[in-house]
């Protein structure tokens, strides 16, 4: 499908993620004039706009900060009542950026805004947050609830909220991965996504008409699933897959979280090479699913969703079976999926004919 063939877009469905930009460059201006205050305590040692920045602390010691929030996912969690998804995302969504510095994450703070503090919204966050700090070996150590009985809306009277999370990790003895060791020839691992995550949410959403109780209570075509069900699916955490790689002495090049942006995500590792993905995981019938309905085109769907990829690793070619065996022999999946060219600092995914470059994917 071409691109002037899609009947719907992330703009169409109210995300304007060029405007977003325009309007973000107003605010980093003045942020920017920030990074000398601090003298230097707590030097920035990653380009700017990583997934996370890292700070230097000491000679052999630097923290890594990243700050994020579940997006409109909440909405869909306010009809269906499944709120421990959302608490797993808040934490699932931090910690998947952190790693990708190569830092051990260590905490999370969270905020929470909302309408009405009611226990039931309260408590399965909380379990759902706990739960998440289990799989990525976090703590959670303290917060924010925030009560907006006025400001804040949603689609269940009484029940919006909205909740993000900020999450720290220690760099010991090493430099922070941060892409700059990729070189021709090197190797992309891809991790499967649990599904849509929490990206491309608003789209979806508008997709399937999620705006009652009952419309998300419909079947899926090709899913077995619910509506709520599929996009409430929680954020797949890949902390133990990537800290079994680091402590085992696998030379990590770059580690992406693949998220908003989809594959193009690999551009924000610093490295001026080509990503040639010629193994694409199989996508996800969600997928097919939201593309069908919304007749939406490859270019739209690569660009918003991770489209079955939720992080990827780079690494060496001769360190691929060591890699492989660590991860699957703890019954998680990875393959192949493409590998580094010589070349300029794009994506290509051979199977869709897409060329991936500032900020969208073209047909080739």
């Amino acid at each position: 499908m071409n691109e002037d063939q899609s009947i719907n877009t992330y703009a169409s469905s109210g995300v304007d993620t060029e405007a977003a930009g325009r309007g973000l460059s107003g605010l980093l201006r003045w942020i920017a004039e920030t990074k000398n205050f601090s003298e230097d305590r707590g030097k920035q040692i990653v380009p700017s706009g990583f997934f996370a920045n890292v700070l230097r602390i000491s000679d052999n010691f630097s923290i890594a900060i990243s700050t994020d929030g579940v997006g409109s996912k909440s909405a869909l969690a306010q009809l269906s009542g499944d709120f421990s998804a959302i608490g797993w995302d808040c934490v699932a969504v931090n910690v998947n950026d952190v790693i990708c510095t190569g830092a051990t994450p260590l905490a999370l703070v969270d905020y929470i805004a909302l309408q009405f503090p009611h226990e039931d919204l309260l408590s399965e966050l909380g379990r759902g947050m706990r739960d998440a700090a289990k799989r990525a070996s976090i703590s959670i150590v303290g917060g924010e609830l925030s009560q907006h009985p006025d400001t804040l809306i949603g689609p269940r009277d009484g029940y919006a909220f909205d909740i993000s999370g900020t999450c720290i990790g220690i760099l010991e003895n090493k430099e922070p991965i941060t892409g700059a060791g990729i070189k021709p020839g090197d190797i992309v691992l891809g991790f499967p996504s649990n599904g849509i995550h929490a990206n491309g949410l608003t789209l979806a959403r508008k997709i399937f008409n999620t705006s009652t109780s009952s419309e998300i209570d419909t079947p899926i075509k090709g899913t077995g699933n619910t509506v709520a069900t599929e996009l409430l699916r929680p954020t797949a955490i890949y902390i133990p897959q990537v800290m079994k790689m680091m402590n085992s002495g696998v030379d990590i090049h770059g580690l992406a979280h693949i998220s908003g942006d989809g594959l193009l995500n690999l551009l924000r590792l610093d490295a001026e090479v080509t990503y040639r993905i010629d193994n694409m995981i199989t996508i996800p019938p969600i997928f097919n699913a939201i593309q069908e309905i919304g007749k939406i085109s490859n270019e739209e769907m690569f660009r918003v969703f991770n489209m079955g990829v939720g992080f990827c690793a780079v690494i060496p070619e001769a360190q691929v079976d060591l890699a492989l065996s660590l991860i699957q022999n703890d019954g998680d999946d990875v393959q192949v999926i493409g590998r580094i060219e010589k070349g300029e600092r794009n994506v290509i995914v051979e199977e869709y004919s897409l060329l991936g470059e500032r900020g969208y994917f073209v047909s080739t």
